[in-house]
């Protein structure tokens, strides 16, 4: 369980952030250049790995340190601050994250309209709005499917909830939810999710899912789908 924790650990990282082939030190690095540092931990396994360019900065007591999986840990504490320089503090963020059952709890059915990715949700796609928090370059390429799968919900022309792919390999897949503020709380964004999930866990090992710590309502949406909880990662800026 330990080395299957641990595996599942790197992989989620290195979708995310990107693993990096040359460790610094006896420390594992990622590729992601937005990141100092990131600590991914579970009740069982962690790890912890520098951002491109980062030298180590000498003894983290990685094992000893409690799992707590609310609270920043303090040994990545002292970390990010030996991180900082001049003028650039630094800043930490992150959250639990999950992976997906074999089969996923039900939600209830969307009160909107649902389009996948497919052909057919592709050519539709195309007639939506696009939604102001999207970039009109990177609205043609998630509903043209170059960004990978996606599921949205619908109302009057106008997605307002939307499960798509942020971050993928050829073994995993990371999960992104976004709903719009007037459409939150009526089970979308579960739906969304869930039907993502069906397309995008083809021929794939494992999806994962992941939130911060404040985000109670993406909380609440891995506890709808009973989603497995994985462990915590935490992020240094």
């Amino acid at each position: 369980m330990q080395k299957e924790e641990k595996d599942l650990l790197a992989l989620e990282v290195d979708v995310i952030h990107g693993l990096g082939t040359r460790p610094v030190g006896d420390r594992a690095t990622v590729t992601d250049p937005s990141v100092r540092a990131v600590w991914s931990w579970s009740p069982r396994a962690r790890l912890l790995a520098l951002g491109p360019g980062v030298e180590d900065p000498g003894p983290v007591d990685v094992a000893a340190q409690p799992y707590t999986p609310e609270e920043i840990p303090a040994a990545l504490t002292r970390l990010a601050a030996a991180l900082e320089t001049p003028g650039d503090a630094a800043r930490i963020q992150g959250g639990p994250c999950f992976t997906f059952p074999d089969r996923l709890a039900e939600p209830s059915p969307a009160p909107l309209p649902l389009l996948v990715s497919d052909a057919e949700g592709r050519r539709a796609a195309r007639q939506l709005s696009r939604p102001g928090n999207w970039q009109p370059g990177e609205w043609q390429e998630l509903i043209s499917g170059a960004a990978g799968e996606w599921a949205m919900a619908v109302h009057d022309s106008e997605p307002v909830s939307i499960c798509h792919t942020p971050a993928a390999n050829a073994r995993a897949a990371e999960a992104g939810i976004w709903t719009r503020a007037d459409h939150r709380g009526r089970g979308l964004a579960p739906a969304a999710v869930a039907a993502w999930s069906r397309r995008a866990g083809k021929g794939r090992d494992v999806l994962f899912y992941s939130t911060t710590v404040d985000n109670h309502a993406s909380r609440a949406v891995a506890r709808t789908l009973g989603l497995r909880p994985l462990g915590w990662i935490w992020v240094v800026h």
